[in-house]
């Protein structure tokens, strides 16, 4: 007989339930169009660093890959970190209060986002119930909740970009 203590338990059913937000969020996101992948915080932070890894635009709150931003009206790689992840959907939810986070959005080609596993909520509602402001669809599968739109959606066109993100288990 296996004897668990409270905090085994616990650890037990928090565990599994990250995993199965995790695993809810990668899928959805997959099927929003999203190369999606989850990775470890040092191997990530290894790769972003190496020389021939370029970034256009950087907006990171958990690293410092010691890279600089360039012009952000030619931001054809860019990186940010989204606030959460949204499991039964697979959307992202990233501030654009800073007008060239939002202008990066649109503009990059190949747009690398950042996800802390921790960030990862069930439902757009647990969203909502944490924050003032609900947040207002996007494109690419991204919300803000600090975007504003009388329709509740926005809507351009996606041909030709390319969504990577990056849960990070370790976060």
């Amino acid at each position: 007989m296996e004897v668990r203590t409270d905090t085994q338990l616990k650890k037990t059913i928090c565990g599994n339930q990250n995993e199965n937000l995790m695993d809810s969020f990668l899928l959805n996101s997959k099927n929003l169009g999203h190369d999606s992948l989850k990775v470890e915080s040092n191997l990530f932070v290894e790769a972003a660093k190496q020389e021939n890894v370029q970034f256009d635009f950087i907006r990171l709150k958990s690293f410092d890959l010691n890279k600089t931003s360039f012009d952000i009206s030619n931001s054809r790689n860019a990186i940010l970190e989204a606030d959460f992840g949204i499991a039964d959907s697979g959307k992202l939810v990233i501030n654009t209060q800073d007008s060239d986070v939002l202008v990066t959005m649109l503009l990059a080609e190949s747009l690398h986002i950042i996800l802390p596993s921790s960030k990862i909520l069930s439902s757009m509602s647990q969203h909502d119930q944490m924050n003032d402001k609900p947040a207002v669809d996007m494109f690419r599968g991204i919300s803000s909740n600090t975007a504003d739109s009388y329709n509740n959606e926005l809507s351009f066109s996606h041909e030709n970009l390319r969504t990577l993100i990056y849960v990070i288990e370790d976060l």
